[in-house]
C-alpha cells in the first residue's frame, strides 16, 4: 500500500510540474466476484480494489493530455496495475493556400509527441488484436487499447474530397502488458485468476514428470530501445464514402518464448528465454458513414519475422496471417447497433526444435481467438431529470472455437453529483473439447460491483 501511494502521489507531481491541464481526477471501490461453481484458479473467489483515474478532458483545447488508471488489491498486491494508455503533448500548426482554381483548401497540421492512441486499422481496434498496438492485459479476455509511444505528425486537408495522412516513426517500443504471475522454487504461484500457467508435468521417455521452471528475463534495453515507423492515409470526408491504407515495421506487442528442457534426477526443469521480433503489417479499412453510423469492410495483413533462439532451444515459428471482418453502427438514439464479425487464415504458432511435439500447445500465443461474431446494443438516457444510466450488452460467439461470451455493463451517474456507480456481469462457455487460447477461462464468470468518486 505504501508503495502505491508513493507512486501515486510522484504522478500526480509530475502532472502538476508539466502542465497546467484540465485533468480529472477520480477515486474508486471495486468488488469482483467469479461466480463459476468449478472456479479453482485461486484460493479465494472475491476481490477487492482501490484505485484512481487521471484522464484529460476530451473537450478541452489542452495540449498535454494524459490517460492513466491505478489499482491497488489489498488482499492479493499482484493484482495491483498502472495501466498508462496515453500521455503526450500536441504542437498545432495550422496553413492555407489555393490551388489553380482558386478553390480555398484548408490544411491542418499536428505534431504529438508522446503515447498515443490512434485507430490504425478498424479491425485491429475494435477486437483488440494487438497487431497494431500494445494491449492491457490484466485480465486476457478483457483487452484494452494502449498507445504506440513516439512522434505522430497528422495532416488532414479540408477539400471537395478530403485527404489525411499520419506518419509515424520512434526508437522506443513496449510490448503488451499482460497478467502478473508468481513464480517459486520451479512453480507457478495460484494467485492470480488472469494468469493461465503453462502445464506442471510433461511426458518424458514415457514417464509423466513434474516441471520446474526458470525465466530468463530480457535485458530491458535491448526489449524497448527499438526502432518502429509506419503511415496511414485516409481517403473521404466526415460523411460519404472512405478509404483507409496503413502500413508500419515494428516489433510484435507479443514476446516469443524459447524453451529447453533438461532432465534432473526425477523433475524436467524447463528453462524460457522471452526475445522480441519483428513484423510487417498492412490493412485496410473501407466503407460509408454518416449521422446514422458506419458500414465498412477491414482487410488486416501481418507477417512476422521469427526470432533467432541457440540450437538447443525450442523455438516458435510464426506464420504469416490475414484477418478480415465486416463491421456495422447504426445509432438511433438512445440506442447504438452494433454487429461485427472476425475471420483470420493462417496465424498458427508451431514450435521447431530438439523437444518439440506438434501435439503440445506453444508458450508463444498472439491471437485470443481467429474467428467470431459480434453484436453489441448501447443505451443511454436521463430519468427524472438526475440520474444518467449508460447501459450495454455485448454477446460475443464462435462457433470455429466453441466459445460464447456475455458482457452486460450498467453505468449509473447522477447529474451535478460527483458520485458514479456500476454492476457489471462478464458471464463466458466454452467447448472442453477444442483447444484454444481462450479455453483456460472458462470458469471465468465475473461479478462487479463499483463505485467512484470525482473530485
Amino acid at each position: 500500500m505504501r508503495k502505491f501511494c508513493l507512486i501515486l502521489s510522484c504522478l500526480i507531481s509530475l502532472i502538476g510540474s508539466v502542465s497546467h491541464s484540465e485533468i480529472n481526477t477520480s477515486l474508486s471501490a471495486q468488488y469482483l466476484s467469479f461466480l463459476s461453481p468449478d472456479f479453482e484458479s485461486t484460493a479465494t473467489k472475491n476481490f477487492m480494489f482501490i484505485g484512481v483515474t487521471l484522464r484529460s478532458n476530451v473537450k478541452s483545447a489542452d495540449r498535454f493530455r494524459l490517460n492513466l488508471t491505478t489499482q491497488y488489491a489489498p488482499q492479493n498486491s499482484i493484482l495491483s496495475y498502472l495501466n498508462l494508455r496515453e500521455i503526450y503533448y500536441t504542437f498545432k500548426f495550422h496553413d492555407q493556400f489555393s490551388d489553380q482554381s482558386d478553390e480555398k483548401t484548408t490544411s491542418r497540421s499536428v505534431l504529438y509527441v508522446g503515447r498515443k492512441l490512434l485507430n490504425w486499422s478498424s479491425l485491429d481496434t475494435i477486437w483488440n488484436l494487438g497487431v497494431y498496438q500494445p494491449q492491457f492485459k490484466w485480465s486476457p479476455i478483457s483487452p484494452e487499447n494502449q498507445g504506440l509511444m513516439g512522434l505522430f505528425w497528422n495532416q488532414n486537408t479540408e477539400s471537395s474530397f478530403g485527404f489525411g495522412y499520419t506518419l509515424f516513426a520512434s526508437p522506443l517500443f513496449i510490448p503488451d502488458q499482460g497478467a502478473s504471475y508468481e513464480l517459486k522454487e520451479g512453480q507457478f504461484l495460484p494467485s492470480n485468476p488472469w494468469f493461465a500457467a503453462p502445464p506442471q508435468n510433461i511426458k518424458f521417455q514415457n514417464q509423466i514428470l513434474p516441471i520446474d521452471y526458470e525465466i530468463t528475463k530480457p535485458d530491458v534495453k535491448s526489449v524497448v530501445f527499438q526502432t518502429q515507423y509506419g503511415a496511414q492515409a485516409r481517403f473521404g470526408k466526415a460523411k460519404g464514402y472512405f478509404v483507409n491504407l496503413a502500413g508500419m515495421y515494428k516489433p510484435a506487442n507479443q514476446l516469443a518464448f524459447g524453451y529447453k528442457g533438461v532432465l534432473v534426477t526425477t523433475r524436467v526443469r524447463i528453462d524460457i528465454t522471452p526475445k522480441t521480433y519483428f513484423e510487417n503489417i498492412y490493412s485496410a479499412d473501407m466503407g460509408y458513414r454518416q449521422d446514422w453510423g458506419v458500414a465498412q469492410l477491414s482487410l488486416l495483413y501481418s507477417k512476422p519475422q521469427n526470432p533467432t533462439f541457440d540450437s538447443s532451444f525450442n523455438a516458435p515459428d510464426f506464420e504469416q496471417s490475414v484477418s478480415w471482418g465486416p463491421q456495422f453502427l447504426y445509432k438511433c438514439k438512445p440506442f447504438e447497433f452494433f454487429i461485427g464479425y472476425l475471420d483470420t487464415s493462417g496465424g498458427r504458432i508451431t514450435d521447431v526444435g530438439p523437444d518439440a511435439s506438434a501435439d503440445r500447445v506453444s508458450l508463444s500465443q498472439r491471437f485470443l481467438f481467429k474467428q467470431a461474431l459480434q453484436t453489441q446494443v448501447k443505451y443511454s438516457d436521463i430519468f427524472w431529470n438526475q440520474v444518467r444510466l449508460n447501459s450495454s450488452f455485448q454477446f460475443m460467439t464462435s462457433a470455429k472455437e466453441g466459445f460464447r461470451q456475455i458482457r452486460f455493463k450498467n453505468n449509473f451517474k447522477k447529474l451535478n453529483s460527483s458520485w458514479a456507480f456500476w454492476l457489471d456481469f462478464h458471464l463466458i462457455d466454452t467447448n472442453s473439447s477444442i483447444t484454444t487460447n481462450i479455453e483456460p477461462y472458462k470458469s471465468s464468470d465475473q461479478l462487479w460491483l463499483g463505485a467512484s468518486y470525482d473530485l
